[in-house]
């Protein structure tokens, strides 16, 4: 497995799109795809976005892929933006299915009027 394919695969298990690694890191979104091996500069600007990704696991292919060693606070951005996210998800669903609702009961309503009056035109019908 190159580098590249490893920290495909370390996305993958943290569940982080290629987009956001991309944005976060400020790399191109196509820095995984072509070539086989990263340069130093970028290894140095991954590492310092995901400090729990072993480096030496990466390069060399040594060790676990996470560390375990890694002071939380400095990984919990990404579990809050990911919680953030979801929380907007939420939040932007509950205000749709409530406009939904309102406008589905005006809809009833409006329906009901209509066919009481129909029932009062045509009471053979209904």
């Amino acid at each position: 497995m190159t580098s590249k394919e490893k920290i495909i695969t370390y996305l993958t298990f943290k569940e982080i799109s290629q987009r956001k690694f991309s944005l976060k890191t400020g790399l191109s979104e196509g820095i995984l795809r072509a070539g086989k091996h990263l340069g130093v500069d970028k290894m140095k600007v991954i590492k310092t976005h995901y400090p729990d990704l072993n480096m030496d696991w990466v390069i060399f292919g040594v060790g676990d892929m996470i560390l375990e060693n890694v002071n939380e606070s400095e990984i919990e951005y990404e579990s809050l933006s990911s919680k953030n996210e979801k929380l907007i998800r939420t939040f932007i669903f509950k205000c749709v299915k409530e406009y939904l609702d309102s406008e589905n009961l005006e809809v009833r309503k409006i329906s009901r009027e209509s066919s009481g009056e129909n029932e009062q035109i045509h009471p053979n019908i209904y």
